[in-house]
């Protein structure tokens, strides 16, 4: 398991521990961790089940949701899904956000958010910043020309402009069968003068 660097450990004493577990407020150590072979993987999968908040909340307008989180079965099976990466953040109990991402190489090529979940305290945005970063810096070794990520939640697009996506299409959600058609939203981080413009409609 790789830590990333620019993450601070903080040592707990066992008197302050004491003071904090008779508090019910037990100091949380975060780590940002990524996988990056089976053991990590085992790791981040071993800390879902008590990460009961994670991926989960209610919108805005007031609804809840609970989004699915998608496993492999083992780290080799994982790579054969286009993984590119997964970083996440705990506490060794829990996982307060992570990221996971694909990469294409179809359609001019291009980095797929998969999943980003956060239970709240700005981690989920601090992942985010980390993917685009990675897409603009390395785009031309990763073979690819744009980053993006789609959403069900409409909600969530005002959250998304502030990392200024290029482009956002919202349709009708392709390949339903549903009577009332749900809107998706397409969003789209132009990387390379050579990515493709399609038309989302």
């Amino acid at each position: 398991m790789r830590t990333l660097k620019g993450v601070h450990r903080m040592k707990i004493h066992s008197r302050d521990t004491k003071k904090n577990i008779l508090q019910n407020n037990f100091p949380q150590k975060l780590i940002t961790s990524e996988v990056t072979n089976e053991m990590s993987y085992q790791h981040f999968k071993s800390l879902l089940p008590t990460s009961k908040g994670l991926c989960s909340g209610k919108t805005p307008s007031g609804s809840s949701y609970k989004v699915h989180i998608a496993l492999s079965r083992d780290f080799a099976t994982l790579k054969k899904h286009n993984h590119y990466r997964i970083i996440y953040v705990h506490n060794n109990r829990e996982i307060i956000a992570y990221i996971a991402v694909k990469i294409y190489k179809r359609d001019g090529g291009f980095m797929f958010i998969h999943k980003v979940c956060s239970t709240g305290g700005g981690q989920g945005t601090r992942l985010m910043k980390i993917i685009l970063d990675d897409a603009k810096k390395n785009y031309k070794s990763l073979g690819i020309t744009y980053l993006s990520l789609t959403t069900h939640n409409l909600d969530l697009i005002d959250y998304y402009k502030q990392f200024h996506p290029t482009r956002t299409e919202i349709i009708d959600n392709p390949g339903s069968k549903a009577k009332n058609l749900k809107k998706v939203a397409y969003m789209i981080w132009q990387l390379s003068p050579d990515m493709p413009w399609y038309d989302y409609n």
